[in-house]
């Protein structure tokens, strides 16, 4: 059985030399018309998106009066020991707000050498990492 379009597969291109058709459409490079078929994003952010859902995220915790006076007493025992020039270590779990979703975020835990307590900013400085106040869920000291 004979192949149906066998003779136009075959075919050679035309060849357009000193006509309207060359003068108007130059042949095109091989390189150049790869660019053609290049793949393109035909929904933008699509997949920053799609990439935002796969991500495991929870809601910030609302702490409680009695949780947020042992923060505070953790705060004052490290600013004693920093006034007195002494390394201080401890441990802090936090919440990192995400990018995308609103009042989401995950929880991370750091420890080592409290560097600097910021009472004006409202931040303290573990290890190089700079952690508001509003966003420490547990702080003991090491």
């Amino acid at each position: 059985m004979e192949f149906p379009f066998y003779d136009i597969i075959n075919k050679n291109c035309p060849v357009h030399m000193n006509d309207a058709i060359a003068k108007k459409y130059p042949q095109m490079r091989r390189e150049d018309r790869a660019k053609i078929f290049a793949p393109f994003a035909a929904l933008h952010g699509h997949a920053e998106q799609t990439h935002a859902q796969e991500r495991v995220t929870t809601e910030k915790y609302d702490l409680s009066e009695t949780v947020i006076d042992e923060i505070n007493f953790v705060f004052r025992q490290i600013e004693e020991k920093l006034d007195l020039k002494q390394t201080v270590n401890a441990e802090v779990v936090y919440f990192v707000p995400d990018d995308v979703r609103v009042g989401e975020g995950v929880y991370r835990a750091v420890s080592g050498e409290v560097e600097k307590i910021d009472v004006y900013n409202c931040v303290i400085t573990v290890c190089c990492n700079r952690i508001e106040f509003e966003n420490i869920y547990r702080i003991k000291l090491l």
